[in-house]
């Protein structure tokens, strides 16, 4: 017992006086008493580096990014690092957004990345301690992210001609429809992921990434990858991973309640486990409470440890036993053609959910919530929901495996359109 005492009391005397010199540290420590009359060293006392932000963007728009210049003060010193921090999510502790090096003017420039989501945040700039001298911070700066305003109706929505004929004979409407046959992705609808989100297992995940290695447009098609990089990148404040994967969304840029969706898209072959693809809705609210109360809509789910196999989950809380273990969820098992096109579609209506594959209904789900007495018969399935997709990483059952995946893997989506 004496001896766990005297430990706490070494750390807590360490974690009170750190960054206040080895000096200060040797005096108080209990290995280092004085005897025999010694006389106390002086106590070294360090300062703390101004930091100055010198110009700071005041907007950016969603997918732009931009720099900070700041100034120091001695006693920082040319070759010193300085970070940018922000926030954390829900205004909750911070993460550090870009690092660089002081030149020899004591200045430096920090990038400022995207963001994901609109909204105004706190940014400021920081010299970590070192032992010359302690923490130094600016003054908090404010930076708002925007949307570029979609147009009422997206451009040339034609959903390929024809429009397709609901079950009593009338058309469904196009109301959204893009072909990729350009360079870039569009960004005025499509928003990359990324905001700390992982793919994966706990121990081999993978980090949502916008860049051209994850998410690009070329050859007619929107190609969304899984990639090992050449060095780990930070996902998160204490997370990081080599592997980096894309996904995009029309969070706060489109959506509805109920409508025809249809994907057409060549899924990487890979038939070792490791990889997955999704297509799937989410609710642009949680109207009837957090997940899986508000529903999800996974029509097209794929694992390549079963690569011939779409098995589309519907998560809702259901008000009769539901198939298999998980008592939130109906699924099925939809045969594919893997290494080739194949199209992946949902029809959602009041009450009733079919997924089709290849233009073949492969399950129907008439759907009631368990809470249907409370929140009516259509709910959960009866708000606006948006539109996902990705190539991710392998979840339990299905683990990547870098020694039998390639480094980088791919899927190819020819057109995303949907009807109401």
């Amino acid at each position: 017992m004496f001896r766990v005492f005297l430990i706490v009391v070494t750390v807590s005397i360490t974690l009170v006086v750190t960054g206040w010199g080895s000096d200060l540290l040797q005096s108080t420590s209990p290995g280092n008493q004085l005897v025999n009359g010694d006389k106390a060293p002086a106590r070294k006392f360090l300062a703390r580096p101004a930091v100055r932000v010198l110009s700071a963007p005041e907007k950016l728009i969603l997918g732009e990014t931009s720099a900070v210049d700041v100034q120091a003060e001695a006693p920082a010193a040319p070759g010193d690092r300085i970070q940018l921090m922000t926030t954390g999510a829900a205004g909750l502790g911070y993460v550090r957004i870009s690092q660089g090096v002081l030149d020899e003017d004591l200045r430096a420039t920090l990038k400022v990345t995207s963001r994901d989501y609109t909204g105004s945040f706190r940014y400021w700039g920081r010299i970590p301690a070192t032992g010359r001298y302690l923490q130094g911070e600016s003054a908090t700066f404010t930076i708002g992210f925007e949307r570029l305003k979609p147009p009422v109706d997206p451009p040339a929505a034609t959903c390929g001609g024809a429009a397709p004929l609901k079950a009593d004979g009338s058309p469904w409407t196009c109301t959204y429809d893009d072909e990729f046959e350009g360079t870039a992705l569009d960004r005025r609808y499509w928003v990359p992921h990324t905001g700390g989100s992982t793919s994966g297992t706990r121990s081999m995940f993978a980090c949502a990434m916008d860049s051209p290695d994850t998410i690009a447009v070329a050859d007619g098609n929107l190609e969304l990858s899984l990639v090992e990089l050449p060095a780990p990148r930070d996902c998160t404040r204490t997370k990081s991973s080599k592997f980096a994967y894309g996904q995009v969304m029309h969070y706060e840029t489109f959506a509805q309640t109920y409508g025809k969706y249809e994907v057409r898209a060549k899924l990487p072959d890979i038939r070792v486990p490791g990889v997955q693809q999704s297509f799937w809705l989410w609710p642009k609210k949680n109207t009837y409470g957090p997940w899986p109360m508000s529903g999800e809509i996974d029509f097209a789910e794929i694992y390549s440890s079963r690569p011939n196999l779409d098995r589309p989950y519907i998560h809702y809380l259901p008000g009769e036993k539901a198939k298999g273990s998980n008592l939130n969820v109906r699924t099925a098992n939809c045969e594919i053609n893997p290494g080739e096109y194949n199209t992946y579609g949902v029809e959602w209506e009041p009450r009733r959910i079919t997924v089709l594959l290849n233009g073949e209904v492969c399950f129907i789900n008439d759907y009631r919530s368990a809470a249907a007495a409370v929140h009516g018969p259509n709910s959960p399935f009866d708000k606006p929901f948006y539109f996902l997709m990705n190539q991710a990483m392998g979840t339990v059952g299905n683990v990547y495996d870098p020694a039998v995946v390639p480094d980088k893997v791919t899927t190819k989506v020819d057109y995303v359109r949907i009807w109401k």
